[in-house]
């Protein structure tokens, strides 16, 4: 049985190192260590802010012994790499910040900015795939969004994710009032089963009313209920294909359930 894949972590929408290497080293000889953004991002809170596990777990999105497992490993890389005199880069990861924002030159689509696996300076639209974006702040026309509908999918790899529990995240989408999405926001997977988390109340707190899901069970059918959001059931494929086959009328509730309980899981 393969491992669960790792939530996507919260950390800080700043610019951080590139890596470092010793003095006397031309950074050539020995393998680098390769320090994850969220291990950098651990670091950064327990030992340079002085804040408990359990404050910078919640900074992070995580549980407390998903942040003691990644403190710990960022401190046996950094050991690593004094003591062997290798360089250290900061590259890599399961990260993911909600503070960069971009407009697509191209499409016009405003994003949020994730990074799965590998940092880069290259941002591609979700939308269009183009690299035309200047970056956005998204609070500037926020007023006029109050009133849009939102919708949420549970996604991974750009794809809606049979398993609304256990998805790697949530894109929650802004539909204008020309019934197009003007803006594509990825949020993280927070810990655990789905209808034992937070996240229905998270998405209701982002004014989600509707969510297109693949699989899911009755506890979060309810939840989800209690928060005001309607789900359509039995959805497949890429994420804005979804949401825009769902906007032109083609998808309905498949009204099936995940007969799997969620301890099962």
């Amino acid at each position: 049985m393969s491992p669960r894949p790792k939530c996507l972590r919260k950390v800080r929408g700043v610019s951080y190192p590139s890596g470092f290497r010793p003095l006397e080293s031309d950074g050539t000889k020995e393998e680098p260590v390769a320090l994850y953004v969220e291990e950098f991002e651990a670091i950064y809170l327990c030992d340079h802010e002085g804040k408990l596990q359990a404050e910078a777990a919640e900074s992070m999105g995580v549980s407390r012994p998903t942040l003691t497992r990644i403190y710990a490993s960022a401190r046996r890389k950094i050991a690593d790499a004094l003591v062997g005199g290798k360089r250290l880069v900061v590259e890599g990861g399961v990260s993911f910040t909600d503070a960069e924002w971009y407009r697509c030159g191209t499409c016009g689509l405003v994003y949020n900015k994730v990074i799965p696996t590998r940092r880069s300076s290259v941002c591609r639209c979700p939308s269009c795939n183009s690299v035309n974006a200047v970056q956005f702040n998204p609070d500037e026309n926020s007023k006029n969004k109050i009133n849009m509908k939102k919708i949420a999918l549970p996604a991974r790899n750009g794809q809606i994710d049979d398993h609304f529990g256990h998805c790697e995240f949530y894109a929650v989408l802004t539909i204008g009032d020309d019934n197009k999405i003007i803006e594509y926001e990825t949020i993280p997977s927070p810990q655990g089963c789905g209808c034992k988390s937070d996240i229905a109340f998270r998405l209701q707190e982002k004014g989600v009313t509707l969510m297109l899901a693949g699989n899911m069970g009755e506890g979060a059918l309810r939840k989800l209920a209690s928060c005001n959001i309607e789900v359509i059931r039995g959805c497949s494929g890429p994420i804005l294909t979804v949401a825009a086959d769902y906007l032109s009328g083609k998808i309905k509730d498949s009204g099936e359930s995940c007969r799997h309980d969620c301890r099962e899981h």
